[in-house]
């Protein structure tokens, strides 16, 4: 009896051991497939390309075109070429190639049209095409140096384009800016007196009073009054759909400047307290980036207050949680630089030219390119 109960137990506890180990199994592969077949790991999934191409052609990465998918102009003194790049698979396409040397390209808000100005034998136009290369619309355009692009948010139909002057008759050098409506190909003249003159919706604009206050102004191109002051002490800004962050002297620290984040724009929100940098006595913007409707704002934060005159300074990328009013470190940078965060968040670049890139889950500066092929 007592050997029957033995043999008993021991068959059950072997049953339930199977029963477990099948579980297991069952687990780590619901679906039944065997190990390595098509189930990458987690380092290939987060592995990232470089750009396999001769240094001496690269320009410049544009900008985000999707999750994956960045814009990048090569150019010799041959042709230029925009070109995609996936940054997990390196495959690269042409969207589009001409002997005209490319001056400047910017991808609209839907990230869906391309618009660039190119120059060939003292000439200049405008193009504005789609990521597989189709052409929307070209005209020529009266100057042949770089110009500052300002694309509609909300109607891509309409790009504030503008550039400094040089009025003979007052002998000095002024600034002119222009609506271009695309779909009708006509250019008209707005008077702002900024080289960069920011759209917030589809008529209303803002600006800073480069020639005369230096106050922050907005305007609206449906009326022909003045533009109004709305503040006199902004003295710039950070623009993106509703986020505004503006850039303000502390009135009690010399070393420091204020950050105030207004979302909706004009409606107050949170401050953050970053250390001074300066030029010409005059604070410096950090450059910020963010890439969805009140998504995350990253900044790239000086560590202590100084003048550009005398030292060039250290930086670090840092996470803006207004929410919380805080600096979040996240790593050391070499220099201030451009950045351009991508639509999921995970990835930044980094760059006077967006040559590097991070993986914000693993903060680290990788170069898309070699710099000596």
């Amino acid at each position: 009896m007592i050997e029957k109960r033995t043999h008993y137990i021991r068959v059950t506890l072997l049953l339930m051991c199977c029963c477990l180990f099948l579980f297991a199994c069952t687990s780590r592969n619901p679906d039944g497939a065997g190990e390595g077949e098509g189930q990458p790991t987690d380092s290939e999934e987060l592995s990232l390309a470089r750009l396999d191409i001769d240094y001496r052609t690269f320009q410049k990465v544009i900008g985000w075109l999707d999750d994956e998918t960045l814009l990048v102009h090569l150019g010799s003194a041959d042709e230029h070429k925009l070109m995609t790049f996936n940054i997990f698979s390196g495959e690269m396409e042409e969207v589009y190639s001409n002997e005209s040397s490319i001056l400047t390209t910017e991808i609209n808000q839907s990230r869906d049209k391309i618009l660039l100005q190119e120059i060939k034998n003292g000439q200049s136009a405008f193009k504005v095409i789609t990521p597989d290369g189709t052409t929307i619309q070209t005209t020529t355009f009266g100057y042949t140096s770089y110009v500052n692009i300002h694309w509609n948010p909300t109607n891509d139909n309409t790009v504030f384009v503008s550039h400094y002057h040089f009025d003979h008759e007052l002998e000095a050098e002024t600034i002119l800016v222009y609506i271009w409506t695309i779909d009708k190909n006509t250019f008209s003249v707005r008077d702002i007196p900024s080289l960069s003159p920011q759209w917030y919706s589809e008529n209303v604009y803002v600006y800073i009073d480069e020639l005369h206050t230096n106050a922050l102004f907005i305007g609206d191109i449906r009326e022909n009054k003045e533009d109004m002051m709305i503040n006199r002490d902004i003295s710039d800004f950070f623009l993106n759909q509703d986020t505004f962050v503006g850039v303000v002297e502390s009135d009690i620290s010399d070393n420091e400047v204020l950050l105030f984040h207004e979302y909706p724009f004009l409606v107050g929100d949170k401050v953050i307290r970053i250390p001074k940098v300066t030029m010409n006595e005059s604070p410096v913007k950090p450059h910020m980036t963010q890439s969805t409707r009140n998504g995350k704002i990253y900044g790239v934060i000086p560590d202590h207050s100084f003048s550009l005159e005398e030292e060039l300074g250290d930086y670090r990328l840092a996470h803006l949680h207004f929410e919380d009013e805080a600096v979040i470190e996240i790593m050391d940078l070499p220099e201030n630089a451009p950045i351009a965060l991508s639509p999921t968040e995970e990835y930044l670049l980094y760059g006077w030219r967006l040559e590097n890139i991070i993986d914000l889950s693993n903060p680290e500066l990788i170069e898309l390119i070699e710099i000596l092929n």
